[in-house]
């Protein structure tokens, strides 16, 4: 295996552990969630499942791996913030926008519409929400890996950041 298969693996088991889909369960169980009160967010964050398995993951991992990963994930957060951006705007504020002015020119036909298909809007409305929500949870989980790897760097003593984590958009 090369360096390189051996990062992208590193990397598949460590997003492994952040699925989307256990966001918003865990937001009502894990230390980190109940953690949001008060003025320390770390100390039930360094309690979660998810980040007492990136320790043991990453327990041993040569400096060099640990700042490749690092890179990943924090290139893996901008990617997500600008697709974040684009799914936003395609998706809530371009279509509100189009509503509002058909509401404004014309909104009795508008809300006879609404009356009249009011399943298909609902659905329609619904499915747009979905979209937005989804990759609002995976960008929140993409930091949040980057949050876990900023622990384990700080315990493990290692130089706080490198230029390409530095960067944001």
């Amino acid at each position: 295996m090369t360096d390189n298969d051996e990062l992208w693996a590193l990397w598949r088991r460590l997003k492994g552990y952040f699925p989307v889909w256990s966001l918003l369960p865990s937001s009502l169980y894990t230390p980190g969630a109940w953690g949001y009160v008060g003025v320390d967010f770390l100390s039930g964050f360094r309690k979660n499942p998810s980040t007492i398995q990136s320790f043991a993951l990453l327990d041993g991992v040569d400096d060099a791996t640990f700042d490749a990963l690092s890179a990943l994930a924090n290139l893996n957060v901008r990617r997500q913030d600008q697709i974040l951006r684009v799914v936003i705007i395609g998706y809530l504020t371009v279509p509100l926008s189009i509503v509002a002015l058909l509401a404004e020119l014309a909104g009795d036909s508008v809300m006879s519409f609404v009356r009249g298909n009011l399943n298909m809007v609902i659905i329609s409305a619904s499915t747009a929400t979905m979209g937005p929500v989804m990759y609002l949870m995976s960008h929140w989980r993409s930091r949040q890996i980057v949050g876990v790897l900023d622990l384990i760097r700080i315990e493990r003593g290692q130089a706080p950041f490198t230029a390409l984590e530095l960067r944001e958009e």
